[in-house]
């Protein structure tokens, strides 16, 4: 094959790649036809999906959920307490310290 055998080849192959990129895009694409919904209709859809959606989760059972609420509501207790005797100490060493 010579140069310009090699040239109108290479041509041809890049014009059709680049129309099946083009193709390929316009799969791609929605169609917007068919997305033109009422505001009535996405919200139905939308509810439809989540419905779908937490059927699809999986809920802890009865004793862990007992267990991570005890865990939450006795860390949360425990850094109350905490930041509660920092916030004291250090209000009574700056007074101290100030001579208030």
């Amino acid at each position: 094959m010579n140069r310009e055998m090699r040239r109108l080849q290479d041509r041809e192959d890049r014009r059709l790649k680049q129309k099946r990129k083009k193709q390929q895009q316009r799969k791609r694409r929605p169609q917007r036809g068919n997305e033109q919904l009422s505001l009535m209709q996405r919200l139905q859809r939308f509810i439809r999906e989540v419905r779908a959606e937490l059927k699809r989760v999986s809920w802890p059972s009865r004793e862990e959920l007992i267990a991570f609420t005890t865990v939450t509501v006795i860390t949360s207790t425990a850094l109350t307490i905490y930041i509660f005797a920092l916030d004291f100490f250090f209000k009574d060493g700056v007074l101290f310290f100030l001579g208030i």
